[in-house]
């Protein structure tokens, strides 16, 4: 059971450690990690590097297309529902 003391210090050296800059050894494993990202604005799942640097996935043609139709599409509704509330906005003045 740590005592209050030995938490604060815990902490304390925490802070510190996080203010200075990483080794090369712990850069490298922090962008080892990638994970797979839900983008709910484009509706699709990305690969994301430990940094949050965006990786391209390398698809087939077919899920390429597939991909573009369905974004153009989320692109289309979304612009739409833009202009439709705006026309509505507008009515009201």
């Amino acid at each position: 059971d740590m005592s209050q003391q030995d938490k604060q210090e815990e902490e304390n050296a925490n802070k510190k450690r996080s203010m200075v800059p990483m080794s090369r050894e712990e850069y490298e494993a922090q962008q080892a990690v990638v994970r797979e990202v839900y983008d709910e604005e484009s509706g699709r799942y990305r690969l994301v590097r430990g940094s949050g640097e965006i990786i391209e996935r390398i698809v087939s043609r077919n899920d390429h297309q597939r991909i573009n139709q369905t974004a153009t599409q989320g692109d289309g509704s979304s612009f739409s529902n833009h202009i439709f509330s705006a026309s509505i906005r507008q009515k009201r003045y």
